[in-house]
């Protein structure tokens, strides 16, 4: 081995050390999974790098983060299980295949999709003890050198310590959201089982009955409301939601919002519309969890909204940036500046709006996981008194 091939090799070895400590330290799970893909493409010297994992329940194989400029298009997609990943995972060995035109595993379709040309590969499986969870993927050696058994060595190294990690970033957030879960339950349980208590033990007037069969009824709701927001939340925390990234109309899906909370805004006075391009445009994205955004957005700006006020559903393409802003703004009574900050907190409520507006004080956090989810990010703007925006931009179609 030349001089230069052992400084290298020392060179990589010292990355990796450094790396344990920050994989362990990371419980974000989408911040870390951009970390193990940044981190196995400069230890290679290739090109790009991508994390394939296993869904336990199914038994499918997903792209679950990628390097490059590419990686919104790749994550979340399905690979077959006769694929090249999947060869991998199966019989959990890496693997190398320098031409991979010359191999029938390889899937093509990816390429053919984003507009990559792969020409060759490295891949080992992630293991957590004797379990594969996933594949470690490395494409393109830069200089189209050919890989080697150090290369190898280097990432099944990062792989064992990235599976580790994953899998205990995907259980902090389970045990984190569980605590939460069971504290936050406890209010509404304990309304129901001491008006219960009361209906069963007592004599109660017919009319106080029925205000107590009120309440527990409408506590039982906000049961189910928890229940389930506090399951999608953990579905999205533990990457275990596969978007489906397609190109969506747009305008129609704002359209369609309007129609179902108009009822909703009528009740209250309040005028809802949209400001719409003329030519419509297309995102990248999941329609459904798009569409379950700008429900979620809408809704809250007609909860707390004034009445008299109004609702405007906004789209504008930032062609320049080859991106399309979403908008969805309000003339409610605005967030004061001290709130700002903590508006995407779990269970976080305005000090004015508390107990006054029904809700689960988790809508606006699975909102900001969704976008992530996306490549994106979420923004507000508010006024106290003059009301409140929420925004987020999405990729255009081509």
């Amino acid at each position: 081995m030349s001089q230069a091939s052992l400084e290298d090799q020392l060179e990589r070895y010292r990355r990796l050390l450094s790396l344990s400590q920050v994989l362990t330290s990371t419980l974000d799970l989408f911040a870390l999974l951009d970390l193990i893909v940044n981190a196995a493409r400069d230890l290679t010297h290739t090109e790009a790098a991508s994390i394939l994992l296993l869904d336990a329940k199914t038994g499918q194989l997903y792209f679950e983060a990628a390097s490059g400029s590419k990686s919104e298009e790749v994550k979340r997609e399905a690979v077959p299980a006769d694929s090249v990943a999947g060869w991998v995972v199966r019989e959990g060995q890496p693997l190398i295949i320098a031409d991979v035109s010359r191999d029938t595993r390889f899937f093509a379709q990816m390429d053919e999709r984003i507009g990559f040309h792969t020409r060759s590969l490295i891949a080992v499986p992630m293991k957590v003890k004797d379990r594969v969870i996933g594949a470690l993927e490395a494409v393109n050696r830069v200089g189209d050198t050919p890989f080697s058994i150090e290369d190898i060595e280097m990432l099944t190294t990062l792989s064992a310590q990235a599976a580790v990690a994953i899998e205990n970033a995907r259980l902090f957030h389970q045990s984190d959201l569980i605590s939460e879960m069971v504290h936050e339950l406890r209010s509404p349980l304990t309304s129901i089982v001491a008006y219960s208590e009361l209906l069963v033990n007592r004599p109660i007037e017919p009319d106080m009955a029925h205000g107590f069969i009120e309440t527990i009824y409408q506590e039982a709701i906000r049961l189910s409301s928890m229940t389930n927001d506090f399951l999608e939340l953990s579905r999205l925390q533990s990457g275990r939601v596969r978007l489906q990234m397609i190109a969506v109309d747009i305008n129609p899906l704002v359209d369609d919002v309007i129609t179902l909370l108009k009822p909703q805004a009528d009740e209250r006075g309040l005028q809802i519309g949209s400001r719409l391009p003329a030519q419509g445009v297309q995102v990248i994205g999941d329609r459904d969890r798009l569409r379950q955004v700008i429900v979620n957005l809408t809704s809250n700006a007609i909860k707390y909204n004034r009445p008299g006020g109004s609702v405007s559903l906004e789209v504008e393409p930032l062609a320049e940036l080859g991106h399309v802003r979403i908008s969805v703004r309000d003339t409610g009574k605005g967030i004061p500046a001290k709130d700002l900050p903590h508006i995407f907190e779990k269970f976080y409520r305005v000090a004015d709006t508390e107990g006054t507006v029904p809700g689960t004080g988790l809508g606006l956090k699975i909102v900001k996981q969704i976008i992530d989810a996306h490549g994106s990010h979420i923004t507000v703007d508010s006024e106290v008194n003059v009301g409140t925006t929420f925004s987020f931009t999405l990729k255009m179609a081509q």
